[in-house]
């Protein structure tokens, strides 16, 4: 009777819930979650897939997650698009980021000792850093009174991708909460690949955050709301999309077979994905108290890592860690059909207008492939290759200023 009572025990002190678990970026390595919450039925899907999480109970939705399993960790990424500096920045009083509050409260009545959550870094300094007092506030009135922050890059963990986020940690035990500061695992991805460049083919109103390398972070398309992937590649010969398995590798999923599900779903999944190994990390780090390697710098400063304790709120800094470069690594070898030619012509005709510069090189493989209407024309809500066509004199005046020639003539 004592044996079973210590082994259920046990069992507890290593459960965790998953709320908001999306395809399973946000766990540890090893031990499944004793429950799933997810509203996407074709993130279940995904889930279920894995061997580890077939006998897993997978709830719906967190409003109604009333009477949630014993466990002594609930970790999530809850929504970011009330908090992103992409949305209205409403913060969390809106309805999606607000679900953080649930959050809390299905960790209150798990039992558990310690949150750990995940989102944007634009959380930090949000109405003067007004929500992030209130996220800290609503915690410590639960006695989790120990709290870690820390943004991590995916290139800190060897995904060649520029996507910062993160990672709060709220614990009654601050050896817990502290865990969150320890060394960053070294990778093995220190090639490089100059060669190979990344880009938002869907911007040019802003900067298109050309990136040598690595590519800017993946996102959900914001135009249609369909899941099309956003970010692009360049290789000195054609600009393209990414593929659906270089959008999943890229978040550390190369494990996720591609057939059965829609294009469409499976770039959206990438992209509200928390990157695995970064996940994992952390998770596994918090879950094991890790000893912290961080040195404490300064206090009453916010910064983009600290630890609150005490009434006292220190900054925390880290070691730099090698940020991964190797992008070639990752792309699918073969053809690839180039960016079509109202891809092209759109882009240049935003960053004509912005005055938004782009590589040289970069413009003239865009040019070409603006001119090959072999393609399928799809429906917009502007004519990219009316207006490309329209303004070709603005854009010879845009090519000669990016210079690299004497004088270009748009042939």
């Amino acid at each position: 009777m004592k044996s079973d009572i210590k082994a259920e025990g046990a069992q507890i002190q290593k459960a965790y819930l998953s709320l908001f678990s999306g395809i399973g970026g946000l766990e540890h390595p090893s031990i499944p979650p004793v429950l799933f919450c997810e509203q996407d039925a074709e993130c279940h899907v995904v889930i279920k897939g894995r061997e580890l999480n077939r006998d897993i109970t997978i709830h719906n939705d967190i409003r109604d997650l009333h009477v949630p399993p014993l466990a002594s960790f609930v970790v999530g990424g809850w929504p970011c698009q009330d908090i992103s500096s992409a949305g209205k920045q409403v913060g969390l009083s809106g309805n999606r980021s607000g679900l953080f509050f649930d959050m809390l409260r299905v960790a209150v009545a798990s039992g558990a000792h310690t949150i750990i959550g995940e989102n944007v870094p634009n959380l930090l300094t949000l109405k003067g850093g007004a929500d992030f007092e209130a996220a800290k506030l609503a915690v410590r009135n639960y006695g989790f009174n120990h709290i870690s922050w820390r943004i991590l890059s995916a290139r800190e963990f060897g995904l060649p991708q520029d996507r910062n986020r993160l990672f709060i940690v709220a614990s009654k035990h601050p050896s817990h909460a502290l865990a969150l500061h320890c060394d960053i695992p070294p990778h093995s991805a220190h090639k490089e690949t100059p060669e190979v460049h990344g880009f938002y083919w869907t911007g040019g109103k802003r900067s298109i955050c050309y990136s040598t390398g690595y590519v800017p972070a993946l996102k959900v398309g914001a135009t249609d709301n369909r899941g099309r992937g956003t970010v692009a590649v360049f290789d000195g010969r054609i600009a393209r999309k990414l593929t659906v398995a270089e959008n999943l590798a890229l978040q550390g999923f190369s494990d996720i077979p591609i057939s059965g599900m829609a294009p469409s779903t499976l770039l959206r999944m990438a992209g509200n994905a928390v990157a695995k190994p970064v996940g994992q990390f952390v998770v596994s780090s918090v879950m094991n108290a890790c000893p912290p390697s961080g040195m404490r710098s300064g206090f009453s400063l916010r910064s983009s890592s600290g630890y609150f304790d005490s009434e006292v709120e220190w900054a925390i800094d880290h070691k730099p860690s090698y940020l991964a470069s190797n992008l070639g690594d990752f792309l699918e070898p073969g053809k690839h059909q180039p960016l079509s030619a109202q891809a092209s012509a759109g882009l240049i005709v935003r960053s004509v207008r912005s005055a938004t510069p782009m590589p040289t090189e970069l413009f003239d493989v865009l040019y070409r492939q603006s001119l090959d209407r072999g393609g399928k024309i799809h429906p917009s809500r502007g004519d990219s290759l009316a207006a490309f066509t329209e303004m070709l004199p603005k854009i010879v005046e845009y090519r000669n200023k990016l210079g690299g020639m004497a004088k270009w003539g748009g042939n």
